[in-house]
């Protein structure tokens, strides 16, 4: 996980190593090695404008600094780690925005077509109801086929009830129904929405009207880490419609970039992270442990 990334900031401060002597770091030694770092990141998948945030703060932070070798390779990774950290948020937590919530809690997953929406859907769920929570889901994709069997399908599995209409019937509707039996059973509400893109007009319409109608106490945006800089067009599609992010196959990500660039394009928190095909394997996303991992 995050091989490429590492790669990077590795040979970053090996160059930095190189060039360095008892002297201060100068621009001159700094700049092509900062260009080349940004160059590496970018090919991590890392967007251009995380990319040069990056750049920027670490020449900031080294600009100036009078670095022995033997100390070369602490100062770039203590650097690494600032930027990153001030890059990434991990300041929700479920259980309290839970408590914030209106009753029933009402939960939306939105994202693109493939993002990982319904698994992830039926990951929380099985947090929740670990935790001691009741869970009603909602299938409110009508428009993929075989998607309300597959929420079914997790539904069996975690013994929850699934919420769900015939296909191509109003997905606000469906979204309705599910809040008023987590309202009459004291259940939290976890709706699941079609994939979609923003040139989906109808689709985007549609998920506006689930939203007016139901109005969720707290909607994810699920995104795949393996679609790279493609997150910024669905932080761009989605902006405004949405709390926090999920990132899903985390596992099997080699860059690193997309929760990076996502989390700098859109200023919301990462709530939690996919690591498997389990049930269990969705982790509340820390950015320290995520950082160390890097460096």
């Amino acid at each position: 996980m995050l091989k490429r990334f590492k790669e990077s900031v590795k040979d970053f401060s090996s160059d930095v190593k190189s060039a360095v002597t008892e002297k201060e770091l100068e621009e001159e030694t700094l700049n092509p090695l900062l260009e080349e770092l940004r160059l590496k990141l970018l090919q991590s998948n890392v967007s251009l404008e995380a990319a040069e945030s990056i750049e920027k703060e670490l020449r900031q932070n080294l600009l100036g600094q009078k670095v022995p070798r033997t100390k070369v390779e602490e100062k770039v990774n203590q650097a690494v780690k600032e930027v990153l950290l001030d890059l990434l948020d991990d300041s929700f937590n479920i259980e309290e925005e839970l408590k914030k919530s209106g009753e029933p809690p009402v939960i939306f997953f939105i994202g693109f077509n493939g993002s990982g929406k319904t698994t992830s859907a039926a990951k929380l769920t099985h947090r929740l109801e670990e935790n001691g929570r009741e869970v009603v889901l909602g299938a409110g994709d009508t428009f993929r086929a075989a998607s309300i069997e597959q929420l079914e399908e997790h539904g069996r599995n975690l013994d929850v009830p699934v919420i769900s209409h015939e296909y191509e019937s109003d997905p606000a509707a469906v979204g309705y129904d599910t809040v008023e039996h987590a309202e009459k059973e004291d259940k939290v509400a976890i709706v699941d929405t079609a994939g979609r893109s923003h040139s989906n007009t109808n689709l985007m319409n549609e998920l506006e009207k689930m939203v007016e109608v139901n109005s969720p106490d707290i909607t994810f945006l699920v995104v795949d880490a393996l679609s790279g800089n493609d997150v910024l067009e669905q932080a761009e599609a989605y902006e405004g419609m949405f709390d926090a992010i999920i990132v899903t196959k985390m596992d099997v990500d080699e860059d690193g970039g997309a929760i990076i660039s996502i989390s700098e394009r859109s200023g919301k928190p990462v709530a939690f992270v996919g690591n498997g095909q389990n049930y269990e394997d969705l982790e509340s996303f820390d950015k320290e442990a995520f950082v160390e991992k890097i460096v």
